[in-house]
Order: C-alpha cells, then sequence, then structure tokens
C-alpha cells in the first residue's frame, strides 16, 4: 500500500536531521545557529532549528522565510513537493519508494585551520568580578529561587559585555550589558569555554533621602531589530570547536569522599544542591544534554548522582542522564539517576514547589495557632 502524505510526515518526525544528511546536505548546516544555506549559500541566512522535531528551518531567501523539513528537501534538491515527498519516503524505506538520485556532494572549501580563542576567553574571564553575596549574580540567582547560602566557584559578574548577533550576512552588534559569566573547565581545570547569562536592569521606587533606586538583575529579554525574533539571553563561547563537549561548569570541588552531583543547568544545578541538601558532594552543571552524556568523568570519582530534566515530549535529559550513568558504572563510579516525576520539571522547579508548600503549611500554622490563641 503506498504510504500517504500524513504516513510519511508522522514517520518523518524527529528524524529529519538522518532525513536531509541522507539527501546530501553536510550535517554541519542541520544545526540551530545563524549560518550559510546549504541551497543558496550566502553567510548567515539560514538557520535549521527543528521544532518538535518537524526539520523547520529559516532561511530569508527562501519563499516566505521559513519551512519545514519537505520545504529542506525541495530548497536544496530544486525539486517540488511530490518529488521531495518520494525522496523522503525512499530514505524511510516506506513503501517501496525509490528516492531522488542522491546529487554529487558540493565541493566545500578548505577551512582555514581554527584559531585558538583561549587569549580572547581568559581577557573576559579575568576582567570580570568575583561574587560576593551581593553581588548581581547572586541576586539575579536568588532572584530564581535559590537561597545561595554558600558562594560557589567559577561563577563571576561583568558591569558591561558586548551582545552580538547576526543580520543579514553580517555581524550586528545590539548593545552592552551586565552580565554572569560562567567558567567552563575540563577535569584539570583549564578554561574551555564561557558561558554567559546577559541580564537587564529593573528599578523599584526610589527609597533614602536621597531618591536612589535599587537595581534588580533579571535575564535579558531581546529581540532582534530586522527579524523580530526572540533572541536568546544565555550565549556560550568555546576556545575551539568542540571544545566544550563534556566539559562542565565546576560550581563546587569534588571532596575527599569522591561524591558529585551533576546537572544541565547552573540554576538546576544549584537547585539540586540545595533541594537534597548535598553540601558533602561537589557539583557541576555540563550546560547541555549532549554535554552530560559525554561528561568528563575523573579518576577521583567514586561515587555520582545525576539530575535529570524531565524533559517533553521526548526524554532528551533522562537518555543522556542514562547514557552517563551507564558509562560511569563500567568504570567502576557508582551511579544514580534522579528525575522530577512531574513532566517537564527540573529541580529548579522541584525546589520552588517545596518551598511554596513549605510557606502554605506555615501559613496554616500560624493561622490554626492564631486561632486558638484568640
Amino acid at each position: 500500500m503506498k504510504p500517504t502524505y500524513q504516513d510519511i510526515k508522522a514517520a518523518a518526525q524527529y528524524r529529519w536531521q538522518e532525513i536531509h544528511a541522507a539527501i546530501g546536505i553536510d550535517p554541519r548546516y542541520l544545526k540551530n545557529k545563524h549560518q550559510p544555506c546549504p541551497a543558496c549559500g550566502g553567510k548567515d541566512r539560514f538557520r535549521y532549528d527543528d521544532k518538535d522535531g518537524n526539520g523547520t528551518f529559516i532561511c530569508s531567501h527562501y519563499n516566505n522565510g521559513a519551512g519545514d523539513g519537505f520545504g529542506l528537501v525541495m530548497h536544496y534538491l530544486n525539486c517540488g513537493f511530490d518529488e521531495a515527498l518520494r525522496a523522503v519516503a525512499g530514505v524511510l524505506n516506506m513503501g517501496g519508494a525509490n528516492p531522488l538520485p542522491i546529487p554529487p556532494t558540493r565541493p566545500q572549501t578548505q577551512p582555514r585551520p581554527e584559531k585558538d580563542q583561549i587569549g580572547k576567553l581568559a581577557a573576559l574571564w579575568n576582567g570580570a568580578e568575583p561574587i560576593t553575596a551581593d553581588s548581581p549574580a547572586v541576586q539575579y540567582l536568588k532572584s530564581r529561587g535559590l537561597d545561595m547560602a554558600q558562594l560557589p566557584e567559577n561563577i563571576r559578574f561583568l558591569r558591561e559585555a558586548d551582545y552580538w548577533t547576526t543580520g543579514e550576512d553580517k555581524p550586528l552588534f545590539i548593545g552592552r550589558f551586565p552580565c554572569m559569566v560562567c567558567a567552563i573547565r575540563d577535569t584539570g581545570g583549564e578554561l574551555q569555554g564561557l558561558h554567559m547569562t546577559y541580564f537587564q536592569t529593573t528599578y523599584d521606587k526610589p527609597y533614602g533621602e536621597d531618591g536612589l533606586h535599587a537595581p534588580h538583575y533579571q535575564k535579558l529579554a531581546i529581540k532582534h531589530p530586522e527579524t523580530g525574533e526572540t533572541l536568546p539571553a544565555k550565549k556560550m563561547q568555546s576556545r575551539k570547536q568542540g571544545s566544550i563537549s563534556g566539559m562542565a561548569v565546576h560550581l563546587f570541588p569534588i571532596p575527599a569522599n569522591g561524591r558529585l552531583v551533576i546537572a544541565e543547568g547552573i540554576e538546576t544545578a544549584l537547585a539540586a544542591r540545595e533541594l537534597f541538601h548535598t553540601r558533602d558532594w561537589g557539583l557541576s552543571a555540563t550546560l547541555s544534554a549532549n554535554s552530560l552524556a559525554k561528561y568528563w568523568l575523573s579518576d577521583d570519582l567514586k561515587e555520582i548522582v545525576i539530575i535529570a530534566d524531565n524533559d517533553t515530549p521526548r526524554p532528551v535529559g533522562f537518555k543522556a542522564a542514562h547514557d552517563l550513568a551507564v558509562r560511569a558504572i563500567k568504570q567502576g563510579i557508582k551511579a544514580r539517576i534522579w528525575q522530577s516525576d512531574t513532566a517537564g520539571y527540573d529541580a529548579l522547579d522541584e525546589l520552588k514547589e517545596a518551598k511554596r508548600s513549605s510557606e502554605t503549611q506555615s501559613d496554616n500554622l500560624k493561622h490554626t495557632i492564631g486561632g486558638k490563641a484568640a
């Protein structure tokens, strides 16, 4: 029976990277960042965002500026919808469909040797302020629901940091903003990259005799001036391509007991430490599920607890945690995984829920005691 469009679409969901690579698109273009379009070139007109596993992309020179997985097949192969449908069915081996002949690999210019950006990263890091109890970075983390009773390592604050994005075929300077800077290091402590969270300031009403305003810091909310697209408040820089894979922000060092808690996000990691009272454990944030799965396990580790986000609709966080746990056990390291029972939750969500529950119980107790006293 010949597969329908809906059959092929359903089978292709979450497999579009594989499909697009199979029709000849270089996998380096199948990433969610501004870059040349594999079909029509340019410099940074293309971005592969694969929303909801549907192979979606953005190209300012394609029809209305964006398309789905089938659209990219049509754009790359310069073919119509029916031909694209047959090509996808062929890649998926559905209904005996024959794919279009794969075009020969397009000639690629030999890239220049990549420059090590360690000097630039070190200058940024060394120019940032170590955090204190009243640091804007600590204030921000407290506003996220963390108590910050102990100050972590490898977090600093920059009063002003450049924010760049890309316009049509050229870099675009957006402005300078306060920024929390986190050092991404290997297990030997060598700097491999920086994680940057850009802030915007808000102000309370004037206070004091001089009418000063109290600043508060929250994640930057800004849109691309040309496209209206929401720009990320968090960015990462690496010294070389691939240098931060498997690396982490080491928030608290591994103690003599060899125990370590590992999570994806910085806030998630700090929340897990507070939620489970693991002050006698080390703490690391890998910053992505991919780096969590590839986390470098040091020789001094004896036990790890991996904090997995309960991602939906795909269990990306749990799969990464499972892969790391299996690898750790094979190396003789005791490994456990924790994950929230609530879909879409992480450790920070659980910590906030626990605090809300505690406050409610406290209010109820006060009300009860107050009622009896009356």
